[in-house]
């Protein structure tokens, strides 16, 4: 099992997806920042140094939106995904092949990464209520 954590920033209306890099796992579906917790290292610390090295970003954890488990042929992750929001920076696609600002509407547009589709229609309910 693999613990990940994932950054719902929101914008407005609006919430961050990143399309993941050619010759990773799933490469070019889109998924929410985030990454592999380290050894020591606490999920919203994750959070914060993944979305400071990949995309140049200081972020704020705001809460615990959803879990997930899902069972990928090679492995299996779980995800907690938490509300975010961004206090310093300026966006950069360092790692990623994109970065968008799309709003739950537009999710259906973007082939996502399966156990990040897990939360799109919670997202899709709930997101824009926070």
């Amino acid at each position: 099992m693999i613990d990940v954590t994932a950054a719902i920033i929101r914008n407005g209306d609006k919430v961050l997806i990143c399309q993941r890099p050619r010759g990773k796992n799933c490469e070019l579906l889109w998924e929410f920042p985030g990454g592999k917790i380290e050894p020591g290292e606490t999920d919203e610390q994750c959070l914060i140094r993944e979305c400071q090295e990949e995309l140049g970003i200081i972020i704020k954890v705001l809460s615990l939106f959803s879990e997930v488990t899902f069972d990928y042929p090679q492995r299996t992750v779980h995800i907690n995904f938490y509300i975010c929001e961004i206090v310093d920076g300026t966006l950069q696609k360092k790692e990623h092949n994109d970065i968008r600002w799309a709003s739950p509407d537009q999710f259906y547009k973007f082939d996502f990464c399966p156990a990040d589709n897990e939360v799109i229609s919670s997202i899709k309910n709930e997101i824009l209520n926070l």
